[in-house]
């Protein structure tokens, strides 16, 4: 799914940062700082899939040109430790492609450039991490604006205080709103949110929609930087990788429960649909959810009038599922079980709904006959829930013997080629070296043994049991075919049987 992130920082030539060299490195450009004489190439790095330059249309045509725009940029700062240069660091969703994602990225440094008259220097980098879907844009901007006459005053409102908060909050609420536009044109049911979770928690809250209130409490994961995705890209995963996978299953338990309780009340009211990444399904972008000042940008940088002009659509009462909508994802949810379990017998009951699936087709629901699938349709989602859940001690149990052995291989091959003594590092670097590998060890044993806990023959016969007690509660119940008289002889309804309702977790507001 998409997400959003938007990180900005800035170069300052007091901490022996260039921008010449930023924008060679972020381009993979061959780039001369002549204030320092110094080349810095990077032709040879890979993952730059494009670079270009945007500025004010009467800027001066060298500030297209990534060679001149930076060497002007930093003959114009004149104090030694001057901020040279500005970074906006944004994701692009991996659900677009190449093309798509180049337009998206154009169109948001074409906003940034009308509405703060600096240069950019956008760079689309491609994932460097192993699932492929961290692609992203560096937009690597002048702080000072440009004019005819080259560079003039600096952007002072993005320095900091009341108006610097006030502008990131703009920026980031302008790369959301474009972002779902591009997402929106290219047909995708998909948008991102640039809210923390805290603040889409509490607006759900408040319109009263409690299940998805608690499922966005869920504790967000950490950053991690590029020292850890460097160690992670050799194997070594550090601690923020263990955190972040802590708080992933935490996560992904609670929304087990908010699963269940998703399914009892989709029977006696609206289905809800509790996002477990933040993202809005089927969200349309009108002019009125736009921040103040911003304007949609389309493909290849031009303006969507019939897009951003147009009214926002009204959006009533979700509909809820129909019985027979109930019906198929609970055979849906019998196949899932068959494939994790295929000595658990589940023929009787799935002979039962597909009975009522067909008596549905020929004629109309009755207060019976939606008891029955109300009951069914909760105990199949309970059985569902623990097969899967075995299934995925097992695979957790795989991937901590698999990161404890890599662990437990470096720190064999550090003491082999580095014994102590070893002129290699000084004694304090050895030292350091040699305990750092120490404690990544630990922290996997520790993480091998609850894996081992909790996959271990006495907990997965627990887990077991309580796979065969579901089932056989679940064949027990009496077959809808075999009351049938009771079942199409009750008056037909037209409202819905309220189910008793678990109480979820009340959202944490962090």
């Amino acid at each position: 799914m998409a997400i959003f992130h938007t990180a900005i920082k800035t170069f300052s030539r007091g901490n022996g940062q260039s921008a010449v060299a930023a924008a060679a490195y972020r381009g993979g450009l061959l780039l001369a700082d002549f204030l320092t004489g110094q080349q810095h190439d990077y032709r040879r790095r890979s993952g730059v899939v494009e670079t270009f330059c945007l500025a004010p249309p009467d800027a001066p045509d060298w500030a297209l040109l990534p060679g001149e725009l930076w060497a002007v940029a930093e003959a114009a700062e004149r104090r030694k430790d001057a901020t040279v240069a500005r970074e906006i660091e944004l994701s692009l969703p991996h659900e677009l492609n190449d093309e798509q994602r180049a337009h998206l990225a154009f169109a948001i440094a074409e906003a940034l450039v009308d509405r703060y008259q600096f240069a950019v220097q956008a760079s689309i980098h491609s994932p460097g991490t192993p699932d492929g879907l961290n692609h992203h844009v560096h937009l690597l901007a002048s702080t000072r604006r440009i004019g005819p006459g080259g560079f003039g005053e600096k952007t002072r409102e993005l320095d900091g205080g009341v108006s610097g908060k006030s502008q990131v909050q703009w920026i980031r609420e302008m790369v959301a709103e474009t972002t779902n536009a591009h997402l929106e044109a290219a047909g995708l049911a998909v948008s991102i949110d640039h809210r923390s979770l805290a603040e889409q928690a509490r607006a759900a809250s408040d319109r009263g929609d409690e299940l998805q209130a608690a499922a966005l409490s869920r504790e967000p994961t950490k950053h991690l930087g590029k020292a850890a995705t460097a160690l992670s890209r050799k194997g070594r995963d550090g601690r923020l990788f263990a955190e972040n996978e802590a708080i992933e299953t935490s996560n992904a338990e609670h929304l087990v429960f908010l699963d269940q309780e998703a399914g009892r009340k989709g029977l006696s009211a609206a289905s809800q649909q509790a996002s477990a990444g933040g993202v809005k399904r089927g969200r349309s972008v009108g002019a009125a959810q736009l921040a103040p000042g911003l304007e949609i940008r389309g493909m290849l940088g031009m303006r969507l009038p019939n897009l951003a002009g147009r009214a926002q659509e009204k959006v009533g009462a979700p509909v809820p599922l129909s019985l027979t909508e109930h019906v198929t994802n609970a055979l849906r949810d019998l196949h899932e079980v068959a494939r994790a379990r295929a000595d658990i017998c589940v023929q009787r009951v799935r002979a039962g709904l597909e009975w009522v699936r067909d008596v549905l087709a020929d004629s109309a629901e009755t207060p019976a006959i939606r008891q029955w699938v109300a009951k069914a349709v909760i105990r199949v989602r309970a059985l569902r829930n623990a097969a899967l859940g075995r299934a995925t001690r097992l695979i957790a149990l795989g991937r901590a013997e698999r990161l404890h052995h890599i662990a437990l291989q470096e720190w064999e091959r550090f003491n082999s080629d580095y014994p102590p003594g070893s002129t290699c590092y000084s004694r304090p670097e050895w030292t350091h070296r040699r305990e750092r590998r120490m404690s990544v060890l630990e922290q996997r044993a520790g993480e091998l043994e609850k894996a081992r806990l909790r996959g271990s023959a006495e907990a997965l016969a627990v887990v077991d049991a309580d796979v065969v007690r579901r089932a056989a509660e679940l064949e027990a119940m009496p077959a809808p075919s075999e009351l049938a008289s009771q079942l199409l002889e009750a008056p037909l309804v037209a409202e819905e049987v309220p189910l008793p309702a678990l109480r979820p977790r009340p959202p944490t507001l962090h």
